[in-house]
């Protein structure tokens, strides 16, 4: 039976997401593995078990990355995995990097997903040189990358990854369950309900959050689910903005069935996970239009885009849209999703990457 070892140094948001799909899949014959920080333990829900080992995590610290080392060290020395796969670049570097006295024993086959390329954030040309040959570098010991879209791929290609060990798999997302598609709309049902779902911090674009809630027309309100990255920070208050802090998906779910549409003003992004977990309730999005994104959504069926950062053209969307006008992208969104976006689809296509490599 085929050994899966699934690395990951954080596995908070998408990361655990895309990872508890990887560890349920039963598809195929396959012994799967993980090691992720003790610290988030339970964000791998019903898949803490056995199979599940951890490592001390206390930060970005040199004292975690020698946990997760160690660790990862005495399982393939145990276990010898036949794949291993590993997730964002933080774990890319401290997996990969010791491989070549890996490999003085035994060969895995090597996939790595980055979960977004430290090169293709609002960064400094030098710091993207360093970044792209730091990836270069040990693409030696990586047998496919995985990029979660296009955007990222034509990113990496761009900085030097070669092509032919690149293959786009969009992340995918369960299907709502039945009962979490209920819609339960209370109070001020001609009311436009703006959802934002992440950081407030300047990747998500939360800047420009707040100049659209300044400019925000009446009969629109926007709820506002996450939180600032420093503790010692906290989000100006707004009359049109209700901060409801980081939540469970459980309870986040309410807000897709209930909102009438999601922004997400992001200056970049590797994927746009939340643009698909929205859309497969059937609530549209409007998105920059930037990296991925326009994967993402379709536009004019399930969603608008606009110019990054360009507050005018959001507040011309929002204005030129009648509720019963984003009521009416139902359906197409949940077609989208259905389409290109499903768990199944990630997991078929994850899979075939396995096989075709043994």
């Amino acid at each position: 039976m085929l050994k899966v070892l699934h690395v990951a140094e954080t596995i908070k948001g998408g990361v655990a997401t895309v990872l508890r799909q990887l560890l349920s899949d039963r598809s195929e014959e396959r012994e799967l593995y993980c090691l992720v920080p003790d610290a988030h333990r339970k964000e791998l829900h019903e898949f803490d078990n056995e199979n599940a080992l951890f490592f001390k995590r206390s930060g970005r610290d040199v004292k975690s990355l020698l946990s997760l080392l160690v660790n990862y060290i005495r399982f393939i020395k145990q276990h010898r995995p036949e794949i291993i796969h590993i997730h964002s670049s933080f774990a890319g570097v401290v997996c990969r990097s010791v491989l070549p006295f890996v490999y003085l024993w035994y060969r895995p086959k090597v996939v790595y997903c980055p979960h977004a390329f430290s090169f293709i954030m609002n960064v400094s040309e030098k710091k993207k040189k360093i970044y792209s040959l730091i990836e270069r570098t040990l693409l030696t010991f990586t047998d496919r990358v995985v990029c979660t879209s296009r955007y990222e791929m034509n990113e990496a290609i761009k900085w030097g990854i070669k092509e032919s060990k690149c293959k786009v798999v969009y992340n995918g997302i369960p299907a709502p369950k039945a009962s979490d598609s209920e819609t339960h709309e209370a109070l001020c049902e001609d009311e436009i309900k703006i959802l934002y779902v992440g950081r407030f911090d300047y990747q998500k674009g939360f800047d420009v959050l707040l100049q659209v809630a300044n400019r925000l027309p009446a009969g629109m309100h926007i709820t506002a689910i996450g939180d600032v990255v420093h503790a010692d920070e906290s989000p100006p208050p707004h009359e049109n903005i209700s901060y409801l802090g980081w939540l469970d998906y459980r309870l986040i779910v309410p807000h897709f069935n209930n909102s009438t549409l999601l922004l997400m003003p992001s200056r970049w992004e590797s994927f746009g996970l939340v643009a698909v977990e929205a859309q497969s309730f059937g609530l549209p999005v409007v998105a920059s239009r930037c990296s991925s994104l326009p994967e993402v959504v379709d536009e004019g069926r399930t969603g608008f885009l606009f110019e990054t950062e360009n507050v005018d053209e959001i507040i011309s969307i929002l204005n030129s849209k009648t509720k019963n006008d984003w009521k009416s992208m139902h359906q197409s969104c949940i077609d989208y999703y259905s389409d290109k976006f499903t768990s199944k689809i990630m997991l078929k296509e994850i899979n075939r990457l396995y096989n075709e490599l043994m």
